[in-house]
Order: C-alpha cells, then structure tokens, then sequence
C-alpha cells in the first residue's frame, strides 16, 4: 500500500500597503514554509511591482533581505533571505513589514491570517482577493502617488495632459485584476 502524501499547509496572508486610502491589498495564499525570498516574489507579483527596487522584511527585532543590498549598514545585519522559510520567522496572526524602494518608501504591512490545509496538495501560489491598483513604480511613494492621482484628477491642472501621458491613458486607482494577478502568479515555483 502506498504511503499516503503529506497534507501542504498554507499560510492565508494579507498584503495591505500602508497608508494607501482607499485601501490597496492583496489576500494570498502561500506554502507556509515558502522561503523569504520566493515570498518577496510573491509579493512583487501580485501587488504589480516590477522588482526594479530593494526590499526588505522587518520580523520583530530582525531585518531579512539580500545580505548584498545591506550598503548602509545601519549596525543591523541583513538575513539572507534566500535561506530562512516563513513559518521559521512568523507564525498565523503575526504582522510584519515588508518594505520595498527604500527612496519611494514602500511599506506593506504583512499579516498571516490563517493557516489551511492545501486541498490540491500543491505547492502552488493563489490570489484570493484584493483592492484597487498598485501605484507604478517611481511615483514617489504613498503622498507623491496620491499627488499624482489628484493632478490626473483634475483636467484642469496644468500638469494634467503630462500626467495622464506618464501614468497611462487606461490608468484606473481603482481597478484590481483578479484573474490577471493570478496569471502572473501561475508560474512561480515555491
């Protein structure tokens, strides 16, 4: 008789950018001993980033990242990411940061809400759900973003017409890609 395979447990986790009004999320489901790296790419996926950027992970006292990227070296070391598993790190209701374009400021508050048993025993990677647009990339952060989207606002703005050229003819805050999100997710191995 053959052994039976072990059940995958996943980590249901929400990515929620801070201070974004309305809210910008995501709700993913992941491996709960995905590594540190493969959840940055997670996250860069399906928030829309384009991974142009340095990035972090904050976990209590602890900063998790690529060793490398540590040029400041503000006295914390870096953990290389690309070694420690999540559910090493972080644990279900737990909240973290992480935090991505070091100039733009990127915050994004990590919490695992749940943990759940795999009903296809893959060790694949899903959106559930989420809210509005991510900002593109080099807007300036959070405040700069919402500036942005206040001249695209307003056709009057003598900004406007450049604006609207930058950010895209079809730019939408509001708009979230269920489908789309998951397609880009699809083909990750974690």
């Amino acid at each position: 008789m053959a052994a039976k395979k072990a059940e995958l447990a996943l980590y249901e986790i929400k990515i929620l950018l801070q201070d974004s009004e309305p809210p910008i999320w995501r709700r993913v489901r992941v491996p709960r001993d995905i590594l540190l790296f493969d959840l940055h790419t997670v996250i860069q996926f399906a928030m829309g980033w384009q991974d142009d950027h340095m990035h972090e992970f904050v976990i209590g006292k602890k900063r998790y990242g690529e060793p490398e990227s540590d040029e400041f070296n503000f006295g914390m070391g870096v953990v290389d990411e690309s070694i420690v598993r999540l559910n090493g790190v972080a644990k279900k209701n737990a909240k973290f940061l992480y935090h991505y374009d070091f100039g733009d400021d990127w915050r994004h508050l990590i919490h695992i809400e749940r943990e759940i048993i795999d009903p296809a025993n893959t060790r694949s990677v899903i959106c559930c759900d989420g809210a509005n647009a991510c900002p593109p990339e080099d807007t300036g952060g959070i405040y700069g973003y919402a500036e942005k989207l206040a001249i695209l606002a307003d056709a009057n703005d003598p900004e406007h017409k450049d604006m609207l050229a930058w950010m895209g003819n079809d730019f939408d805050p509001s708009h979230f890609d269920l489908a789309l999100t998951n397609q880009r997710l699809a083909g990750l191995e974690v």
